[in-house]
């Protein structure tokens, strides 16, 4: 993302902000699985190895295993999703001006699934070549733009999150 012609911009679209707010769910999904994960192993770890008690848990100590867990797991949280925050939080982007080196379209075939009344057993990617690295695109930029043509990329500036591409 490090260009000579960038420039910040105020105010991210709905469509941004719901995109940062997705990769937000993300990092909140796996932070859960990780304290329900970690919750349920510990609490195990100590009832089988360190607990006297046969008859009964000790609750104390479960309760402070869980809550050991949630700590670290909101830690994660913050440490995943930290950047994409800060990015929804001052509603900046940045735009960076490229040009379209090259475009590709291929078709990937699959089969379709018996009795079902799928006519379309393909699929089309559409591809932009931008300095060597290519970028999926939709089939209505890409019918647009030509090779030649100036490009402008809209980043988050803490995450460097590509929020789109459109023609300049």
């Amino acid at each position: 993302m490090k260009a000579k012609n960038k420039q910040m911009h105020r105010g991210l679209t709905q469509t941004e902000r719901k995109n940062l707010r997705n990769q937000c769910k993300m990092g909140l999904i796996l932070s859960l699985l990780v304290f329900v994960f970690t919750t349920i192993v510990g609490v195990t770890i100590y009832a089988l190895f360190f607990d006297s008690n046969p008859n009964g848990l000790n609750l104390k100590i479960a309760g402070l295993i869980a809550i050991g867990t949630l700590s670290s797991s909101v830690l994660l949280n913050f440490l995943i999703c930290n950047k994409y925050y800060r990015d929804l939080q001052f509603n900046e982007k940045v735009q960076v001006v490229k040009t379209l080196v090259n475009k590709s379209k291929s078709t990937i075939y699959h089969a379709s699934a018996l009795g079902s009344n799928m006519s379309k057993a393909y699929n089309e990617k559409f591809e932009f070549v931008v300095d060597g690295i290519n970028f999926n695109v939709d089939k209505e930029l890409f019918e647009r733009c030509t090779e030649g043509d100036q490009l402008i990329f809209n980043y988050a500036p803490k995450s460097e999150y590509l929020l789109s591409i459109e023609k300049k």
